[in-house]
């Protein structure tokens, strides 16, 4: 369809590899960017008008709009259609099609199925007691939490910013001293900051009839995001003094990355090469882990690390009457949200890290190295020979599988790959080890 300006000029440029990328953005985002509506646009007043338009929003800053465009940032517009439900019917209804999609993305808990071992674990959080109590949150402590949180973001349902909350804090800090230390005397998290508003966008490239093909965002309550760091702050420290951060996990720690693990990951592959023995990489991903991990598991990961009552109440109290609620065309649909760590939180990855510090601690097969970057594992196995590779993959897949039942996860099978390491010849993608779980092969790749 031809754009209701487009003239003979802007034509003749259009078709010109110097002039088409500043056209085809012209008129891709349909700016109207020519002042003069009586007279057909020139591509020299486009240009100029269009460098004009650049330099008034640099002038603001140089990543507004300008730089969001160049690297693809702006999102479309989430368009909701007909989704696949778990019997195999499309939805035909907005209602349907949303409560499908939240289904999906946010999976409710049931106790009624829970082994003995579940069982036992909810009983030792449901009776949890300790004599410990942690001192009240200085007003330095909220400043500083005040302080990490980013700026310019979108608020949570009640509609306040950040910026609202610093002026608030610099003109009076006793007002949140006194609010969040009365939420630790009675271990309650105000039901209000518990609410997320979703966000549902659409996964590029994926089909969107399925429900799983759309990533949600929460945008949460800026009062109860500072709680929560509030109460990140106290359990690292818990954690770093009981020395219960495992040295394996490199993602969401403090001098840990993608480098890091990639130089441990290097280690371990080493020692097989300088041993001369066959050795093969196993890459393992936890489906949908921040929003299906197990609330009861984290909370049992506190227990065991001696956690103060007052402490313990509170993120309790944060994990219960959790909701969700998402609003188009002035309706609002609100929905439970029962398992996993919220959307958007402060506390969630190191949550996460609590429950996935107890898969690295499991006892492997000698020869074996297992580490994580927040929900991918990796696991490096050798041995003499690829009969006993195999032998030990399979045990190690059990274990993993097992240990994720535990804490209600489950691994993603389409995404756990086997790497062969081919240098030296002592192994080869022609004829791989044989690692499978439940009479399902792990897919050999070339690249990880």
């Amino acid at each position: 369809m031809r754009h209701e300006l487009w003239g003979p000029e802007i034509h003749n440029h259009r078709i010109s590899d110097q002039a088409a990328p500043l056209v085809s953005f012209i008129l891709k985002y349909d700016l109207l960017i020519w002042n003069d509506k009586d007279s057909e646009p020139t591509f020299e007043t486009c240009r100029a008008s269009f460098e004009l338009f650049y330099q008034q929003l640099v002038a603001n800053s140089e990543f507004d709009l300008p730089y969001k465009i160049t690297a693809g940032k702006i999102r479309k517009q989430t368009v909701l259609q007909s989704v696949k439900t778990s019997n195999g019917q499309f939805t035909n209804t907005k209602e349907g099609t949303i409560q499908t999609i939240v289904q999906a993305l946010f999976p409710t808990g049931d106790s009624t199925q829970e082994t003995h071992v579940q069982r036992k674990k909810r009983e030792t959080v449901n009776t949890y007691s300790s004599t410990i109590l942690d001192k009240q949150f200085t007003k330095q402590e909220i400043t500083y939490a005040i302080s990490t949180m980013k700026k310019k973001k979108a608020p949570g349902i009640d509609g306040i910013s950040i910026e609202i909350i610093k002026e608030l804090h610099d003109m009076n800090p006793d007002i949140l001293h006194y609010t969040y230390n009365k939420c630790l005397e009675l271990g309650i998290f105000p039901e209000t900051w518990k609410k997320g508003k979703l966000i549902i966008f659409n996964k590029p490239g994926k089909d969107s009839s399925l429900p799983n093909a759309y990533r949600p965002i929460c945008l949460l309550s800026v009062l109860g995001k500072i709680l929560d760091k509030l109460l990140v702050f106290r359990i690292t420290h818990l954690l770093h003094k009981n020395n219960k951060l495992h040295k394996q996990q490199h993602g969401f720690r403090n001098g840990r990355s993608c480098e890091t693990a990639n130089f441990r990951l290097w280690q371990a592959i080493n020692i097989a090469l300088q041993e001369r023995v066959p050795v093969t990489i196993l890459s393992l991903d936890v489906q949908g882990a921040f929003d299906t991990v197990w609330r009861t598991s984290i909370l049992f990961q506190l227990t065991q690390a001696n956690c103060p009552q007052n402490i313990f109440n509170l993120v309790r109290n944060y994990f219960t009457n959790r909701s969700i609620h998402y609003f188009q065309d002035e309706e609002v649909w609100n929905f439970d949200n029962q398992r996993g760590v919220p959307q958007g939180s402060c506390s969630g990855p190191l949550f996460w890290n609590l429950v996935m510090d107890t898969a690295l601690d499991l006892p492997l097969p000698q020869g074996s190295h297992i580490q994580a970057y927040a929900d991918d594992i990796i696991v490096v196995i050798r041995g003499k020979d690829k009969e006993e590779i195999e032998r030990k993959g399979n045990a190690i897949l059990e274990k993993l599988f097992a240990w994720g039942a535990e804490h209600k996860l489950s691994f993603n099978i389409q995404k756990t790959f086997q790497m062969p390491i081919t240098f030296g010849g002592r192994l080869n993608l022609r004829n791989p080890p044989i690692i499978s779980i439940n009479n399902h092969t792990i897919q050999v790749v070339n690249n990880i």
